[in-house]
């Protein structure tokens, strides 16, 4: 699609919404890949080669929920090296920093009651934009160039006429390391605390995961860098640009078609200014990591836009994870079959790790957010529900709060 026109509308008077779809092209990062493992896989079996590949599928990326979880339990320990690649609007090797993050919800719980005689009732969604507007307070005098936050309320109520007795607003907070992020975290807690002081509700605070800024390594970024150049960017033909230009014609963006070059590789800016996360970066801190960023959707196209979407599940999508697949696929060849590169690579990590004591941000028995698999998918699989060491079923947030008090009656007038 060249224009907006989702294949799913759900109708809904008072809210439409779309059907599925991710605006971050990941069905072709998984793709990808796994294409490059089973690259490698087959060439360490022609060539009998000594070494193990192994592939990671990771859960909720996008809310950061796999790979922290993953990091702290142990799953990447011992690995020689770690390769990911992530969908972009060009085709780049990539070792920069990135943000760190921590993702909470906060849920204010009242007392509901009729919006026409409202005297007594205690709203959860006072409490939720209570703590949304201090937050914005924040803005320009305690949010760095580094840091960003941002905001969904999730559950604000279902009528106009009737006053939530629950309301929950989900953050995203990020620095540019855990102890800035710590900073900002604690005031925009601050800011939730009093929101449900002013708003006299229950504050619920749930964390759901946090990871560090990702580590970069230089050596990786050039050897990801010289297979990316040898192999060349992806190749997109006529139909392809001319999508990509419908589609930057919509988003009223230069129509320049999809790109047709590698960029350069540049060394990371001297000042962070914020930006995005990647639950990666953990991962990064204990392995040696490269990483590649490669074109997928159209220039000028944010991440998370319908555009991204569409050209995802088309060609475009399709010559994009192909091309991560070879570049994947040729470091990791590249690093099998030449001890003393692997060595390079190591020696940087040791040396931009010394020091460093790496913690994770998730409290010891944190349960991550889970969601119950179909009977049908547990059954095919032969996995049984809970997994080992969770808590099942999570316990219910219920409001049990008191109706409000306006005082007194009055004494009549005489």
């Amino acid at each position: 699609m060249s224009s907006h026109d989702p294949l799913v509308y759900n109708y809904d008077a008072y809210g439409p919404t779309y059907g599925a779809g991710h605006g971050d092209a990941h069905n072709t990062l998984g793709a990808g890949g796994t294409a490059a493992a089973i690259a490698v896989s087959q060439a360490i079996r022609a060539q009998g080669l000594q070494a193990t590949v192994k592939v990671f599928g990771t859960t909720g990326e996008e809310q950061l929920v796999g790979k922290p979880y993953m990091v702290k339990a142990g799953v990447y320990d011992g690995l020689d090296a770690f390769m990911d690649w992530h969908p972009f609007g060009a085709t780049l090797a990539f070792w920069n920093t990135t943000s760190a993050l921590t993702s909470a919800t906060f849920t204010f719980l009242g007392a509901a009651g009729h919006g026409a005689t409202p005297l007594g009732n205690r709203s959860g969604l006072d409490g939720a934009l209570l703590m949304a507007t201090m937050s914005e307070y924040l803005r320009e005098k305690n949010v760095a160039p580094s840091g960003r936050f941002h905001y969904a309320v999730i559950n604000g109520g279902g009528a106009p006429n009737v006053t939530p007795d629950m309301a929950s607003i989900w953050f995203f907070v990020r620095e540019g390391s855990p102890a800035r992020l710590k900073v900002l975290y604690d005031k925009i807690v601050a800011c939730a605390q009093a929101a449900a002081q002013a708003s006299q509700t229950k504050l619920i605070h749930k964390f759901h995961s946090a990871t560090w800024n990702s580590l970069g390594n230089k050596f990786g970024a050039e050897l990801m860098n010289d297979n990316m150049t040898r192999i060349g960017p992806p190749v997109f033909t006529a139909a392809d640009n001319a999508l990509a230009k419908a589609i930057q014609h919509s988003l009223g963006k230069p129509e320049i078609g999809m790109p047709t070059t590698i960029v350069p590789l540049n060394p990371p800016p001297p000042a962070f200014g914020g930006g995005i996360s990647t639950d990666t970066a953990d991962v990064s801190w204990h392995v040696p990591t490269a990483s590649a960023l490669v074109a997928t959707f159209p220039p000028g196209t944010p991440n998370h836009n319908w555009g991204v979407t569409a050209t995802a599940a088309s060609n475009i999508g399709h010559q994009g994870l192909l091309s991560a697949a070879r570049y994947l696929a040729a470091t990791a060849v590249d690093l099998i079959t030449q001890p003393d590169l692997l060595a390079q690579f190591k020696q940087e990590f040791q040396a931009r790790t010394a020091g460093v004591q790496w913690q994770s941000l998730i409290p010891d028995g944190q349960q991550p957010p889970l969601y119950e698999p179909p009977a049908d998918f547990l059954a095919k699989t032969g996995q049984h529900w809970p997994p080992a060491g969770v808590t099942w079923p999570v316990p219910e947030v219920v409001s049990l709060e008191q109706l409000g008090s306006v005082g007194p009656d009055l004494p009549p007038v005489t």
